[in-house]
């Protein structure tokens, strides 16, 4: 399933400049096949002492992966490589590659993932071993406004969107309509804007599931296309622009893709493997006449997210890398280049999710309906600790807060343990705690004592 990694060599077309790219040309014209050296310099009408100047631009396109040698150096012809040669045909050209039901029934995650070891390390170093864990429940309303307009914009754009991300915020946040935009770009992104939140919404309790892929597809594509095919697995043929390939048109087999898919998905171990196969199996089985990326953008989200892990917005995804990846992964199963593209993207912006929950906190029912009580506690706490050093911070939360029960007891034990554990002689006023007090505590325990909150 998985290639080399690097750049596609088609990605460094558009950089071609001067005599590289009209060598490159001239070979496409020809079909890729080789050519000899003086072929090529007569065929671009060049001086016979404009050899070394030809020798220099094929190496250069052979170090870009678009030219490979046959032949010895004076019968030497220079072609495209094969994955040039096969991109440089337009897709609805090049030979059909029908869907391939294998893709999934032989799918493991644990023994043969899609995505590929470097994008998977590149993922995993974004957010850093130690880093802090995102809990989607207790998302303050900036954090989660950011990622709902992010991705709305970003998803959009891989679609053709042309408005820009202020203007999504504007429309998201404010309902104000850009000018010159159509009613299909607005719908698009407030589509978008209710799926996400919805996901935010429901992180706790849901599921990957056939009816989660169904449901979201309905809330993104709603007014985009007719309503009996909202959220309904196709049985129509489809085509996918500018590929040549050609996805089932079985209403069962998709059905089945689609359970298959999910349920692989669901037992992956791996957070950021279950995400790329969600993107990339939603992508290729095409189950909706429509918008069937933007809902594998969508769900891919989902085992982000109950990991504690940050989301992909798909902001920093390039679209000429995400579309050579996609085609590279529907018509000749490499899933690398799509891998990298998004492994680079997340790159990008999964850090700042990380420093912006280090910095905002939204504070539980809980902690505010025992805000006085929590303050007495920790009072109390921390003079009977200076007589009992042994005490545990935790011990003392659940018997101060005994008549609580469940979750509540638990988030209010953490959050006591989290004051005792930080607090100073200059946070201590936020607590109604005298600066002399902490000090006393601290001459007892100056690493601030044990903090365990376990049962």
């Amino acid at each position: 399933m998985r290639g080399s990694a690097t750049m596609h060599p088609v990605l460094r077309v558009p950089e071609l400049q001067g005599l590289e790219k009209n060598i490159y040309e001239t070979l496409v014209r020809r079909g890729g096949n080789g050519l000899s050296q003086a072929k090529i310099i007569q065929l671009l009408e060049l001086a016979p002492s404009s050899q070394s100047s030809v020798s220099r631009a094929l190496a250069k396109l052979g170090a870009a992966g678009l030219v490979e040698k046959s032949g010895t150096t004076r019968n030497a012809s220079f072609g495209l490589t094969a994955e040039a040669k096969w991109f440089a045909v337009p897709g609805h050209l090049r030979p059909q590659v029908k869907y391939d039901p294998d893709r999934f029934r032989s799918y493991d995650p644990g023994v043969a993932p899609w995505l590929d070891p470097a994008s998977h390390a590149l993922m995993s170093e974004s957010v850093g071993k130690g880093s802090l864990e995102l809990d989607p429940s207790t998302y303050t309303r900036e954090i989660a406004e950011r990622f709902l307009i992010e991705m709305s914009w970003a998803s959009s754009a891989l679609e053709g969107n042309t408005y820009s991300l202020p203007e999504t915020e504007a429309l998201i946040k404010y309902a104000e309509v850009a000018g010159g935009k159509s009613e299909i770009e607005v719908q698009m992104i407030l589509n978008h804007k209710q799926a996400i939140g919805w996901v935010i919404d429901n992180i706790a309790t849901v599921e990957i599931a056939p009816e989660t892929v169904m449901r979201l597809h309905a809330m993104l594509m709603r007014t985009l296309v007719r309503q009996n095919n909202l959220g309904a697995v196709r049985r129509d043929p489809v085509s996918v622009t500018t590929s040549s390939y050609v996805p089932s048109s079985d209403h069962t087999e998709l059905s089945m893709g689609l359970s298959e898919l999910c349920w692989k998905a669901s037992i992956a171990k791996d957070p950021f493997e279950a995400s790329f196969a969600l993107l990339a199996g939603i992508a290729y089985l095409q189950p909706f006449i429509d918008g069937n990326k933007r809902t594998g953008r969508l769900l891919s989200n989902i085992p982000l997210l109950k990991a504690g892990l940050p989301p992909i917005s798909f902001i920093g995804v390039g679209r000429a890398a995400y579309g050579i990846g996609m085609t590279t992964w529907y018509e000749l199963a490499d899933t690398s280049y799509l891998g990298k593209a998004i492994a680079e993207g997340y790159a990008i912006t999964a850090p700042s999710y990380l420093v912006a929950t280090t910095t905002k906190r939204v504070p539980r029912s809980v902690e505010i309906r025992m805000r006085r009580r929590l303050d007495d506690a920790v009072a109390e706490y921390l003079s009977g600790a200076v007589d009992s050093p042994d005490l545990m911070p935790s011990d003392f939360a659940r018997d101060a807060f005994r008549d609580l029960e469940g979750e509540d007891l638990d988030v209010i034990v953490q959050s006591f343990a989290d004051v005792i554990a930080s607090i100073n002689e200059l946070n201590c006023v936020a607590y109604g705690v005298t600066p002399d007090l902490v000090e006393k505590y601290r001459r007892v325990r100056p690493g601030g004592g044990p903090t365990h909150v376990g049962p």
